[in-house]
């Protein structure tokens, strides 16, 4: 069976969100935190909601975050990987935010509930048509909770295996079984609305 990739992925290079970090620090350049802001708020926002299950509090923990980070800006070009720190410091913004309302400090996966946004893919590495995609992201979105905020977590946050069980205090290989059952529903799903079509969407699962 032919293997179809699609790279899911925060889509700014590198070297790009490096250049931003380093005017931010080095220039105080509000327009390039702006980008930054950009940039990360909406994923971020998701995030904050799937853990605090209240819009208005996602919004606020996330913009407490930026602000926090626009305050230590000068620190930002010793962060390694901005999109994880950010993904960590929402997450005790969180439950900070859990803890002063007298709830759980830490909510079972789950119960986590989280949307998947739409797939940004690469044309020139699928061959995975549109509706094809559109079938993927219904699939993603029926996944069951925890198996769909780890999937989003590694596909469109980027992080590794190791990363994303740090983030959810749960072992690599809670990771792993999860991602395995994302792709089976995800391949077996578009099996079954395309029997004629010999391709399986791959997720692409090496970022271990």
């Amino acid at each position: 069976m032919y293997i179809a990739h699609v790279n899911i992925r925060i889509a700014m290079s590198t070297a790009s969100i490096n250049q931003l970090c380093l005017q931010i620090a080095e220039f105080d350049d509000e327009s390039a935190f702006g980008e930054l802001f950009k940039l990360y708020y909406s994923r971020l926002l998701l995030f904050a909601e799937a853990l605090l299950k209240r819009r208005e509090l996602a919004e606020e923990a996330v913009e407490d975050v930026f602000l926090k980070l626009w305050e230590n800006r000068k620190v930002l070009t010793a962060i390694n990987n901005v999109n994880y720190y950010l993904l960590v410091a929402v997450k005790h913004k969180a439950l900070d935010y859990l803890e002063k309302m007298n709830r759980q400090a830490v909510l079972p996966l789950d119960e986590v509930e989280v949307e998947f946004g739409d797939i940004p893919v690469n044309p020139e590495n699928t061959l995975i048509s549109a509706e094809n995609i559109r079938i993927i992201q219904s699939i993603i979105n029926d996944l069951p909770p925890r198996c769909k905020l780890i999937f989003r977590l590694i596909k469109e946050d980027g992080l590794k295996y190791r990363e994303a069980a740090e983030l959810l205090n749960v072992s690599v290989k809670t990771v792993e079984t999860q991602m395995s059952l994302a792709l089976s529903k995800i391949g077996a799903g578009l099996q079954t609305r395309f029997p004629s079509e010999n391709r399986l969407y791959n997720a692409g699962g090496q970022n271990k």
